[in-house]
């Protein structure tokens, strides 16, 4: 692991990639190590996190890019969400990776950037998990996703470099239902 490391540090060092990207690709490696691994911080139990569900990404042409992910990568538009700032507003499409749930989320900005990144895990209840980040001093958000029949239970936190993260069910993939894991065009429109 300690190889990889280095390697990302030399890409953020010599300007290839954001210092953003590469707090994102550390954590995706400090996910991957085995559970057993991983400290207990300040005698707390850790969260089990199992997958990487999705990143969600800012980008200056919403059409340009989802087409250019499409052609480009082959992922598939599975759904679409409303965003909170404006429910009026266009649809964010959601790409499938693979099988899914593993997403990639596009969101029209005037500064492209990675938003978020999300994190997937057993028996996800955003009560229970916001009261263990809040036991070593963490702050989690927890909200209700109004575009989704049943309205899907969002969570959200920061980590000490302020970067947002998103925590969900292994199943989430950014549809309906209580753990946002019901995507099938059945269970709910694309758009709105």
């Amino acid at each position: 692991m300690s190889a990889a490391i280095e390697q990302l540090v030399r890409r953020y060092e010599r300007g290839r990639m954001t210092r953003r990207e590469l707090v994102l690709a550390l954590t995706a490696l400090a996910v991957a190590r085995p559970a057993a691994a991983a400290p207990a911080a300040q005698g707390a139990r850790p969260l089990s996190v199992q997958t990487m569900n999705h990143v969600t990404v800012v980008v200056s042409d919403l059409q340009r890019s989802q087409e250019f992910y499409q052609r480009v990568l082959g992922l598939p538009l599975v759904t679409t969400q409303g965003t909170e700032r404006d429910w009026d507003a266009p649809t964010v499409p959601v790409l499938g990776i693979g099988g899914g749930p593993d997403f990639i989320a596009l969101s029209q900005g005037d500064r492209p950037h990675i938003n978020h990144f999300c994190l997937g895990m057993e028996n996800f209840d955003a009560t229970e998990v916001a009261g263990r980040l809040a036991e070593p001093g963490g702050e989690a958000r927890s909200r209700l996703r109004a575009d989704s029949d049943s309205p899907a239970e969002e969570l959200m936190f920061s980590d000490p470099d302020g970067i947002p993260v998103q925590l969900q069910d292994v199943g989430y993939c950014g549809g309906s239902g209580k753990l946002g894991d019901l995507c099938d065009p059945d269970d709910r429109p694309r758009d709105r």
